[in-house]
């Protein structure tokens, strides 16, 4: 059979990219298909209304999703993203949110890999542990640090993952002048403070800027190219080899499979509303879980009646996200001594600091030690709608 591409990718953000850059600069023909824009660092502007991460996403009213929880009889309650204003999506463009995260790039430990196992089980939970291992995976954390460009300084300290690399690919990016504080501070009560390291450029390399310390970094485009997203990391080295095309406005809505179970074209909307279609040796799907989950359920075929690779009925099941809160503090000026006062002045630069002493903390009332969290440390950014 005749294809047009030897691999067909569904999605553009952080899972598709890599995909696309091994496998074009390997010499294989790569099509990307992405439901949003293609944008560029001139379109990423400091505007903090027009162009938070909201702007690239859909509006709730026409793209919604239904979170189902426990009524506490024995059913479930349904209620619409629409209707709550919780909003799953973070940016439906080319490079997908990685054009709009920090770039805060931590390691899983060791220990993340075997939680059933340290930790036991959790009533109610099928957790089990990873079929393979941080030191299996090792070698491809260091690669990633280095194309995609990670800034930083590696640091001693008791919960720190093993690494086969002394030290980051580039130095860290500048500090404000409040890392200082932060370090004695810690050190004071016996803490460790690190560095964060971050997916920036401290310093330029061939194809991207160094950071311009504007400030605008979390929940924006990067207007440098310092920000190691898919787009500027990854799928513009792949675009270089020849072998990768990018196909914005492009929404898989279903992957069509034969009668041997095998999936040879891939259905999409395109800008204009018409169907169109690719066919491949190889599809991969990389839209983020909940897409995923969405497109690979609704792609059912005479040898996949319940969706593909769902035999186990385990797709869109087990979902794992990133949890956590935010705090936050105001220094007053009146309180600190001229110098200080001015030193909190500087605008742009990182503070770059974060806290890993209870990533895993023992309980004496919860039979024994529990896997915990850790501490990230940043400015606010500089916009006046932040502040209210």
């Amino acid at each position: 059979m005749n294809t047009d591409y030897d691999v067909c990718i569904v999605g553009s953000g952080a899972g598709a990219g890599p995909v696309a850059l091994t496998l074009s600069e390997a010499g294989y023909s790569v099509v990307v298909l992405e439901k949003g824009p293609w944008y560029e660092e001139k379109d990423f502007y400091k505007d903090e209304i027009a162009f938070r991460y909201g702007a690239y996403s859909p509006n709730l009213k026409d793209e919604q999703h239904v979170i189902e929880k426990p009524d506490g009889d024995g059913g479930w309650r349904s209620r619409s993203t629409f209707d709550s204003g919780i909003s799953f999506w973070r940016g439906n463009c080319v490079g997908g949110s990685s054009n709009f995260m920090s770039g805060f790039f931590f390691r899983l430990k060791p220990v993340d890999f075997r939680l059933l196992s340290t930790f036991g089980p959790i009533e109610g939970a099928n957790l089990v542990d990873w079929p393979i291992t941080y030191e299996d995976l090792e070698p491809y954390y260091t690669r990633v640090e280095s194309v995609v460009g990670v800034s930083g300084r590696v640091v001693q300290h008791p919960n720190l993952e093993p690494r086969s690399t002394g030290d980051f690919p580039y130095p860290p990016t500048l500090e404000h002048p409040f890392s200082g504080w932060f370090d004695d501070t810690c050190l004071n009560l016996g803490l460790h403070p690190l560095p964060t390291p971050r997916a920036i450029l401290s310093s330029m390399n061939m194809m991207r800027q160094s950071c311009g310390y504007s400030g605008w970094c979390g929940s924006y485009g990067c207007a440098t190219g310092a920000k190691g997203s898919s787009r500027a990391a990854l799928l513009n080295p792949a675009l270089e080899t020849g072998n990768c095309e990018i196909r914005p406005h492009s929404k898989v809505y279903k992957l069509e499979s034969n009668s041997r179970g095998n999936v040879i074209a891939a259905e999409y909307y395109d800008k204009a509303g018409r169907t169109q279609q690719v066919d491949a040796k190889i599809f991969v799907v990389a839209c983020q879980a909940i897409e995923t989950s969405r497109l690979l359920l609704s792609s059912s075929g005479p040898r996949h009646k319940n969706g593909l690779a769902n035999n186990s009925g385990q797709v869109g099941r087990n979902l794992l996200f990133s949890a956590g809160g935010s705090g936050s503090g105001d220094f007053l000026y009146e309180n600190l001594d001229k110098g200080k006062a001015e030193s909190l002045e500087h605008q742009g630069r990182f503070v770059n600091r974060g806290l890993q002493d209870w990533y895993v903390i023992n309980d004496p009332n919860g039979g024994g030690g529990k896997r915990a969290a850790l501490l990230i440390f940043c400015l606010s950014i500089p916009v006046l709608l932040q502040r209210q």
